[in-house]
């Protein structure tokens, strides 16, 4: 699977980002696909016990969360330590009907990761992927919404989704637990929009918000949940705190709140140049780097291979400098534009050497053609050398 279109076919990819990404759920029923969550690879993956803890493994039963004490091991548990899963208690739980929830399983299945990076890059969002675990006529939640959109992949097993009219204007906070919270959520949920008899293959994308539940079919249900995150108008107000600390005209002290005539005359001036600034071609590369960071990169080994390292260090004294149009180095004998790579030249600028490998591990969300090629215009302009560790 390489694309997103690969992903969701065979509904159009172009239809679904027109039609329904952030707007309206969809069913899409596409039976014989790879799975990348079989049974048998699920149980190896639990049986990485070490990463399995009261955070990454959540088990439910009669819709509520167990205790940790019910399924983890608290003898000599460290104070502030996450208890480990201890997997004979659960095992009895799954018994008694309990349902499991495992948490960030792309961290552990390569075939899921590679779908959270795909979503990464088409929606220019966070995504990872939880897979849950329900047995015959088990409904593991009351009806709820989630906070992020979501892609649920059938896989294993059959699941009868209910998808109602109601949707949750962009929540950011979760509705909190309690038989008061769940009772209003059926009474505002509506009527069902539709059903969705999930099978192997299929796959139900939720916007943000819409309500929604589920019941397990007549045998043990497995399904991916992927998550996609993409970053909210919230997220603007620390890369304004931030691109605005470099104007002095913010960094001033505020006047007396008592004199209103002059703080009125001053938050009007620094409205205009936070109008200004918010509009300008250098914030907007703030937002494309905010973007790119919310997106995880794959780890890339391939041993015995070795690659040997390339480092760099100043030639001459030079600072990133932050204009309306974007973002210059400025040195001496001359300057140079260096767009969303800002904070990785930045960086470089302040060590004695550094390596490429090192600002790509310090700076992911950057382009690595982009960055070669302005390292490359800054060793012709002798702004940085190559060398050596020594």
């Amino acid at each position: 699977m390489r694309s997103f279109a690969d992903f969701i076919a065979p509904f159009d990819s172009v239809e679904f980002k027109t039609q329904y990404y952030g707007k309206k759920p969809l069913h899409i029923q596409r039976g014989g696909v790879e799975n990348p969550l079989p049974w048998k690879r699920f149980n190896e993956i639990l049986d990485l016990k070490p990463f399995w803890n009261e955070e990454t493994l959540k088990v439910y039963y009669n819709n509520r969360p167990a205790l940790r004490e019910n399924y983890c091991d608290l003898k000599e548990l460290p104070h502030g330590a996450k208890a480990a899963v201890d997997p004979r208690k659960v095992k009895a739980l799954i018994g008694l009907g309990a349902s499991l929830v495992a948490n960030h399983v792309q961290r552990l299945c390569p075939e899921i990761a590679a779908v959270s990076r795909i979503l990464q890059r088409e929606f220019a969002a966070g995504s990872g992927a939880n897979a849950y675990c329900s047995f015959k006529r088990v409904q593991a939640f009351n009806t709820h919404f989630d906070l992020h959109d979501v892609f649920a992949f059938q896989a294993e097993g059959e699941k009868l989704w209910r998808v109602y009219e109601a949707r949750a204007e962009n929540p950011t906070v979760p509705v909190p637990p309690g038989d008061e919270a769940e009772r209003w959520l059926v009474d505002s949920r509506g009527k069902v929009l539709f059903e969705a008899p999930m099978r192997p293959g299929d796959i139900l994308y939720l916007p943000r918000g819409q309500y929604h539940d589920a019941i397990t079919g007549a045998e043990a249900s497995l399904h991916v949940t992927y998550w996609v995150k993409p970053a909210t108008g919230l997220s603007l107000f620390k890369l304004l705190e931030v691109a605005a600390a470099s104007d002095g005209e913010f960094r001033a002290f505020l006047p007396d709140a008592g004199d209103q005539r002059a703080l009125k005359e001053t938050l009007a001036r620094l409205a205009r140049r936070l109008d200004d600034l918010i509009k300008s071609p250098s914030f907007a590369l703030d937002i494309l780097n905010h973007q790119r960071s919310l997106a995880s990169s794959p780890s890339g080994f391939e041993l015995p291979a070795q690659k040997r390292p390339q480092f760099y260090s100043a030639a001459k004294r030079g600072q990133i400098v932050r204009r309306r149009d974007g973002f210059v180095i400025v040195f001496d004998g001359g300057e140079l534009a260096v767009g969303a790579v800002a904070p990785a030249i930045g960086w470089l600028l302040q060590q004695r050497i550094a390596s490429f490998d090192d600002l790509i591990a310090r700076f992911p969300f950057v382009d690595e053609g982009e960055l070669t090629g302005t390292l490359q215009q800054l060793l012709k302009m002798g702004a940085i050398v190559e060398t050596e560790m020594r």
